[in-house]
């Protein structure tokens, strides 16, 4: 998938943490390249995933011992 530009919004406060992290963590970063950055760690976080959503168990794999 090729790159996307993505316009947010952030509060005065958001933007004041983002500016924090940057220039601790990253100076000479822009803004967006930090918010990249950000997104792109977050989402490394959540694991592979192929896309497909989890659907859950199927009706047929139901019963009482995988009951909660």
């Amino acid at each position: 998938m090729s790159p996307v530009t993505v316009t947010v919004v952030l509060g005065e406060g958001e933007i004041v943490a983002l500016d924090r992290y940057i220039d601790e963590h990253r100076p000479g970063r822009s803004r967006a390249e930090a918010v990249a950055e950000i997104v792109a760690l977050w989402a490394g976080s959540q694991g592979s995933r192929d896309g497909a959503p989890d659907e859950g168990m199927r009706p047929e794999e139901l019963n009482a011992s995988n009951d909660s």
